[in-house]
């Protein structure tokens, strides 16, 4: 494996998408409304009154929803990212496959998620600019005491 950063920081940006966006997306949709009302709908309280708690409850489980979406989304992308980068094959793909994972982190996340698309956005950089030199096979090997056939003679 010759890009084993670029996976690496893929990886782990789709690691911290498991954790956060994963972890919101599995606890508020399991959530029921009487438990929301009385853990997070406190929390969120600032600018909403009590008589719309089951309209926040639908705009929070519909985020949770497009959270859920966005990680599928995601983890196809990278997953696809780093198949075109083993071995070195298709870096240029496999760049704009981690952008195309950066702005879907972006735009499902409504921009809160901008660190994790960040790491996406790294990762697309380093396959883009990051050249790796082969130094196996037998191209690398010294030619200053080759002779070609005509100076043989």
């Amino acid at each position: 494996m010759k890009r084993k950063w670029e996976v690496i920081i893929g990886i782990a940006g789709v690691i911290l998408c498991v954790i956060f966006l994963g972890g919101f997306s599995l606890t508020i949709t399991s959530m029921e409304e009487s438990t929301y009302e009385t853990t997070v709908f406190p929390i969120l309280q600032e600018g909403v009154s009590e008589e719309y708690v089951s309209q926040s409850f639908e705009a929070v489980k519909a985020l949770a929803v497009w959270f859920g979406v966005t990680l599928l989304i995601v983890f196809i992308l990278v997953a696809l990212a780093a198949l075109s980068i083993w071995r070195n094959k298709y870096p240029k793909r496999g760049a704009v496959l981690f952008i195309f994972a950066g702005l879907a982190t972006l735009i499902g996340t409504q921009f809160i998620a901008f660190p994790i698309a960040f790491l996406f956005f790294i990762t697309a950089g380093l396959c883009l600019l990051r050249k790796i030199k082969d130094k196996e096979g037998v191209e690398n090997v010294s030619n200053k005491n080759y002779q070609s056939d005509f100076t043989r003679f």
